[in-house]
């Protein structure tokens, strides 16, 4: 009778448990399919639910950085206090501070556009008159002048009357009472939104008191279920994240502040060029630059566009100055002041950015077109990072190091250094390794002469 080697339990455990993970996601996958509106409308609920507390997290991360910088300031005013009280005050202080300075930068922004936004319709009611005039005077002339427009003008004119009165009859008349329920749910929406920012900046004020220990918990959630250097290297892809979205974000809204001053001073120049005629507000123009400042690469165009417009009301000579010194206001920013304020935090070429753009405004909109830069640098940085660790395990080490010579990043650590470093820690993973699996083999050899040994002695 043959002895039967010992059979490995635990890899044919480990067979059955991926094969039923694997039909368990596969079912999982066919039921998301499946029910994908059910699933979409389920998570549009919950993100709406939770949006107070969104719009309060995102508010809290963009003023963190300025609530630190205050705190260090009442720090160093309350020195004369007793330590325990002085860093709860400056802590105090520091976030109520913040608060409301992002309180007045809203309000100030709103201030702005709206009534100057307001006088810019009224203003277009009241030009209307004389452009409706001149327009007819500029067709009339035009259908005198041309012999052909003048035997056809009536029938164009005839064609274009009975498109409008049906576009009225179908479009505009019929969907009267779906313009109207737009109309309502709009006006819900901004009461809706104005009701959800007073909520995000309550919960804003309880995230910045509890910031340091949320930090730690974190920390300590990490700690508890990774191993001691998986946990650090968890903690560092952490702050690398955080240093991109901090980055990009402070950098732009400090970009965009300098530009709409830059912007106001050249047009307030342009006014005191010229004192008897009228110009559009400077405030409103600059605002607006500012703000589709944020919006990388198409956002100059869009401020530009609307610049040029709302200049063309009232000034085609500001209109013209507009977007020749905005021209070169951009190529300033681009090469520039924003280099300087932002430097390379995305770390991602011109190419990768308009990509970004293009995809996560098409996920998110207006929103996507904000951060989608930064969330597309992150995971641009994690396949970077697993395509480098596969050419090391593979032991191309030389041509990770070719690339990152011939295509060099802007980062403060070079990244050869750290490749070497994660080089040598596969290397000693994998003698590990071998002499782990040498063990295992000479205990297996071991249990075989065993066997023959027994064998023999019962023969």
């Amino acid at each position: 009778m043959k002895n039967k080697e010992p059979i490995d339990v635990r890899k044919y455990l480990g067979l059955t448990l991926a094969f039923s993970l694997a039909i368990i996601l596969a079912m999982l996958v066919y039921f998301l399919i499946d029910r994908a509106g059910h699933v979409s409308n389920y998570l549009n609920g919950i993100v709406k639910t939770l949006m107070p507390f969104l719009i309060g997290a995102g508010i809290a991360y963009v003023i963190c950085p300025m609530v630190n910088g205050l705190n260090l300031i009442y720090l160093k005013l309350f020195k004369k206090v007793k330590e325990e009280k002085r860093v709860a005050l400056a802590n105090s202080f520091s976030i109520y501070t913040g608060i409301i300075i992002a309180i007045l930068v809203i309000i100030f922004v709103v201030v702005m556009i709206i009534p100057n936004l307001i006088n810019s319709i009224i203003r277009i009611v009241q030009l209307s008159p004389g452009a409706i005039d001149k327009l007819y005077k500029l067709t009339t002339d035009f259908i005198e002048s041309n012999p052909y427009m003048r035997e056809h003008s009536e029938n164009i004119i005839n064609t274009s009357y009975d498109y409008a009165m049906n576009y009225i009859n179908n479009n505009l008349i019929a969907n009267s009472n779906q313009i109207l329920s737009n109309l309502t749910l709009g006006v819900m929406g901004v009461f809706t939104l104005l009701f959800n920012m007073l909520i995000g900046f309550i919960v804003a004020i309880y995230l910045l008191f509890m910031r340091k220990k949320l930090a730690k918990q974190g920390k300590m959630i990490v700690y508890s279920i990774f191993k001691e250097k998986e946990a650090e290297s968890i903690m560092d892809e952490f702050e690398y994240i955080d240093k991109v979205f901090s980055g990009f974000i402070t950098g732009k809204l400090l970009d965009a502040i300098v530009i709409a001053i830059i912007c106001y001073f050249m047009l307030l120049f342009y006014k005191i060029l010229n004192p008897n005629v009228e110009t559009m507000n400077e405030v409103m123009i600059a605002v607006i630059v500012g703000i589709f400042n944020v919006i990388p690469f198409f956002g100059w165009y869009v401020a530009w566009a609307i610049g040029i417009i709302l200049c063309l009301i009232v000034n085609p000579g500001q209109a013209l100055y507009f977007l020749i010194f905005n021209f070169i206001l951009q190529q300033v920013d681009g090469n520039i002041i924003g280099p300087r304020i932002i430097g390379n935090s995305t770390g991602i070429s011109g190419f990768w950015v308009l990509f970004a753009i293009l995809l996560f405004g098409h996920i998110w909109g207006f929103f996507g077109m904000l951060i989608g830069v930064p969330i597309f640098a992150i995971i641009y940085h994690f396949i970077k990072k697993a395509i480098f660790k596969g050419l090391l395990r593979n032991g191309q080490f030389k041509m990770a190091v070719d690339y990152e010579n011939e295509y060099p990043t802007k980062e403060t650590e070079k990244f050869s250094e750290k490749m070497k470093a994660a080089y040598e820690r596969i290397k000693e993973e994998q003698a590990k390794q071998k002499e782990e699996k040498a063990a295992e083999k000479e205990e297996h050899n071991k249990l075989k002469e065993e066997i023959k040994e027994n064998k023999k002695l019962k023969n």
